[in-house]
């Protein structure tokens, strides 16, 4: 029963590897012209893979795969996969098939006209499809079997098992209360931008080096350039990472670092999971989150991280500045208008706005034409920062485009999560500041992929912190970091 199972998800990835595809295809190398048409050959794979995932066919599989003594010998992680894949589909079986296929075919025209509405700083050319999205997704969640009077709740747990907006709130005010007066006391001191001049060719070559650094395998991988840093996983033998062509050292390093950490996770599951499905892990964004963050802050912005590669990366990005210099600029806390160009703390409070943004969305206490007061006059609370224009201030994430809420959240429950890991890391393995001087950043990648990685989605975070540390959830760990690395 379980090789009838395995056949059948075979052709569910094989739809998903070209799904997968597509969609880098479309963001970063598809001709101008062309785009119409792959939003519909998207739209097409999209119904097909829905209509495999959800045919009676295909939930007696599991259910009988579940219930057979073959199922009993396999081991409980891959037991545990297959109940989440039947849990799944018990979802997906209530949403209407052309439902299903209007939403999918709006978040792609959405995303494009997002860009272009960016581009012209015009709000209002982007308002009605945020709007729609917003009504299409509530009801998506509704079709999912979700509570209306805490649909918001609904959506969180999609992306973050058992996260709430309850625990949200308890989390995030302690972090407020203790961030916003660290970034007064903080925020522009000494602060200097440096800038390059880069060919594709330079970055490219720099991102692979980094990237193997670290652990991630370019011979699994592969790079593109994209207005936006992201990882596209089209199987497990096929990692994507994009990034921005970007004359900011600084921006540049993150990003890729970031997005390195999302790709070293995917590259290291157990391959008895990786062979159920192409999708990123699923469910677990904030622990998603919590890898690339991990590598982009607790690692990267460390100057011991830089000390056996700085000679090397100077060269390659034609650097006139000293170690010093540059892990100083890596370690600015700057007030900025932009999340993805935030520093580790000011970041924080970037998600924070948006996540109580998204709350009041989908509470009905706000609406889109609410949506530039508020978040205007949010970041001249939280950071003292003036927006001057909505492509600058609610338009600049792709998220809310491609219908992704619920998922801002997770980015900053990463950073929550990290600094459980590192306490962990550091009871375990000894001083990350002298295993990184020592050039052992592979063997944080192997603890962490002995702890964390291979298990794919079979846990939810809470269980992998309980295992890895041992301790309920907390932010006084990443608070003491915080307050140890910038007020000492």
């Amino acid at each position: 029963m379980l090789d009838k199972l395995l056949d059948y998800q075979r052709e569910i990835s094989n739809i998903q590897y070209t799904i997968n595809l597509l969609r880098w295809e479309l963001k970063v190398s598809a001709p101008k012209k062309s785009v119409d048409d792959l939003i519909q050959l998207i739209t097409d794979f999209e119904e097909k893979l829905f209509q495999l995932q959800t045919s009676n066919e295909y939930g007696d599989l599991l259910l009988n795969t579940i219930n057979s003594d073959e199922f009993k010998e396999i081991e409980k992680a891959e037991q545990r996969y297959i109940h989440h894949l039947l849990k799944h589909f018990k979802e997906n079986k209530n949403i209407p098939e052309d439902f299903f296929s209007e939403y999918t075919s709006l978040k792609a025209k959405a995303n494009i006209v997002w860009r272009e509405a960016k581009e012209k700083q015009d709000y209002e050319l982007f308002k009605p499809y945020l709007s729609k999205i917003i009504e299409m997704t509530k009801q998506y969640y509704k079709y999912l079997g979700g509570d209306t009077t805490h649909l918001y709740d609904v959506m969180l747990d999609d992306y973050e098992i058992g996260m709430t907006s309850d625990v949200i709130d308890q989390l995030f005010n302690e972090l407020k209360e203790d961030l916003i007066p660290l970034i007064r006391e903080v925020a522009d001191n000494d602060v200097v931008s440096y800038k390059g001049n880069y060919t594709e060719k330079e970055l490219l070559d720099c991102a692979t080096y980094l990237l193997d650094y670290i652990g991630f395998d370019m011979d699994r991988g592969m790079l593109g350039i994209y207005p936006h840093g992201f990882t596209e996983k089209m199987n497990s033998n096929d990692i994507r990472i994009a990034f921005s062509h970007d004359n900011n050292p600084v921006d540049f390093v993150t990003t890729i670092i970031h997005e390195g950490g999302h790709g070293i996770f995917e590259q290291n599951i157990d391959s008895n999971l990786s062979r159920y499905e192409n999708t990123m892990v699923d469910d677990l964004y904030a622990l998603h989150e919590s890898q690339s963050r991990f590598y982009e802050n607790i690692l990267g912005r460390n100057i011991n991280f830089w000390i056996p590669i700085y000679g090397e990366v100077k060269k390659m990005l034609k650097l006139d500045l000293s170690l010093e210099e540059f892990a100083k600029a890596l370690n600015a806390v700057k007030r900025s208008k932009i999340r993805i160009e935030a520093d580790e703390v000011t970041y924080c409070l970037h998600i924070i706005i948006r996540y109580e943004i998204e709350r009041d969305l989908f509470n009905g206490s706000l609406n889109v034409d609410d949506i530039p007061a508020v978040w205007n006059k949010k970041m001249k609370e939280y950071l003292n920062v003036d927006i001057e224009n909505n492509s600058e201030g609610l338009m600049q994430d792709i998220h809310w485009s491609e219908g992704s809420f619920g998922y801002f959240p997770s980015y900053l429950l990463g950073t929550i999560y990290d600094g459980m890991f590192l306490d962990a890391i550091e009871e375990n393995l000894g001083s990350i500041d002298e295993l990184l001087r020592d050039g052992k950043v592979k063997e944080i990648t192997s603890f962490l992929t002995e702890n964390i990685y291979k298990f794919g989605g079979t846990y939810t975070s809470r269980e992998i912190i309980q295992r890895v540390c041992g301790k309920e959830l907390s932010v006084k760990p990443i608070i003491n970091y915080f307050n140890k690395k910038y007020r000492k």
